[in-house]
C-alpha cells in the first residue's frame, strides 16, 4: 500500500531538544521573574543563548523531518514532527523576546 517508514531516533531526539532548552529558559529565569536569584550573566545572556540554540535545533529538526518524509504512504508522523518543530521555533522566539523585554528594557 505504501512505504512503512517511521521517524528515526535521531529525528525524535533533535525534535525534543528545543523543548528541553525552552524549559531550561523558564527554569533559569524562574518563570520570567523580574528579580531572579541567579547572576545576570546567566538569566539574561544565557537565556538568549539557549533560545538561539533552540531555534537552530528546531530548524535542523524541521529540515530532517522534511527530508525523511516518504513520498508514498503515511506522512502523518512526519507532519506532526514538523508541527512540533515549528511550535518550538515560535516558542523560542517568544521566550527570547520576553527575556529581552523583561531584563534588558526594565529600566526604560
Amino acid at each position: 500500500m505504501g512505504e512503512k517508514t517511521k521517524p528515526s531516533t535521531l529525528l525524535l531526539i533533535v525534535t525534543f531538544i528545543p523543548l528541553f532548552l525552552n524549559a531550561g529558559i523558564f527554569v533559569i529565569t524562574e518563570g520570567f521573574n523580574v528579580n531572579p536569584h541567579s547572576s545576570p550573566l546567566i538569566y539574561a545572556i544565557g537565556s538568549l543563548i539557549l533560545a538561539a540554540v533552540a531555534v537552530l535545533a528546531a530548524v535542523i529538526g524541521l529540515t530532517m523531518a522534511k527530508d525523511e518524509e516518504p513520498e508514498w504512504g503515511s506522512k502523518l508522523p512526519f507532519k506532526v514532527i514538523e508541527g512540533v518543530n515549528i511550535f518550538s521555533i515560535l516558542l523560542s522566539v517568544m521566550f527570547a523576546l520576553l527575556v529581552f523585554l523583561v531584563y534588558f528594557l526594565k529600566g526604560a
